[in-house]
């Protein structure tokens, strides 16, 4: 299971960018603008808080349409990115 993030050590912007890319999508860049890159972080920290994996998917399950039409699915990449965050960690 995942670190929950806490006071002390709270996902930072630049980390939840390298989850996304490492889990998501490598091409994704700062060109995307602030106001994407903090939902993005906003959804990173909830998908690492989650207790469960589908809870975890649950909170990015609105990009379903996306994950679709790549043959993926929320489940698949709520766990990629749970598994990058530990990657990260170590």
């Amino acid at each position: 299971m995942c670190e929950r993030p806490d006071k002390k050590k709270s996902l930072t912007l630049d980390r939840a960018k390298a989850i996304y890319r490492a889990a998501v999508d490598p091409k994704a860049s700062d060109a995307e603008g602030d106001a994407w890159w903090g939902a993005v972080h906003v959804e990173m920290i909830q998908v690492l808080a989650a207790r469960t994996l589908p809870e975890a998917a649950q909170i990015i399950a609105w990009w379903h349409y996306d994950w679709s039409m790549v043959g993926d699915s929320a489940k698949a990449a709520a766990q990629r990115i749970r598994a990058a965050a530990r990657a990260a960690a170590h």
